[in-house]
């Protein structure tokens, strides 16, 4: 089920790239296209900086996600600001934005554990 997920997500992530370049050659760069290639370009920096966590920082489970989450605001944060997604009145909506984000990928995460952990206990019992 992972890998059928994580193969769907870079199935679309691939027709959204194709779609969107062909886009940008025959009508131009339009707001819709410039905000899924921010997007693109933002989970890439948030992915990068959560590899860096995980790799260079040993904490323990709970603060590893406080850390991500506060990393991750800022990050978003500061390329919201820079493309102009926030002013300063509405900022603090980076807070919920990767708040929901987090909860849904921390609610993969458990499911994924969860059957890691059930497949490693079955393969333990077989021996």
């Amino acid at each position: 089920m992972k890998r059928i997920l994580r193969d769907t997500c870079i199935l679309a992530a691939l027709m959204i790239l194709c779609v969107f370049t062909v886009s940008i050659i025959w009508v131009g760069l339009t707001d819709e296209i410039r905000l899924v290639i921010e997007l693109f370009l933002l989970s890439f920096i948030i992915t990068l900086a959560n590899w860096f966590i995980d790799e260079f920082i040993s904490l323990s489970i709970l603060l590893c996600y406080v850390v991500k989450y506060v990393v991750a605001t800022g990050i978003v944060m500061l390329f919201g600001f820079i493309a102009g997604w926030f002013f300063r009145s509405n900022f603090w909506m980076a807070f919920i934005y990767v708040g929901i984000v987090l909860i849904l990928a921390y609610l993969v995460d458990v499911i994924k554990t969860k059957k890691d952990i059930e497949f490693i206990n079955s393969k333990i019992k077989g021996r």
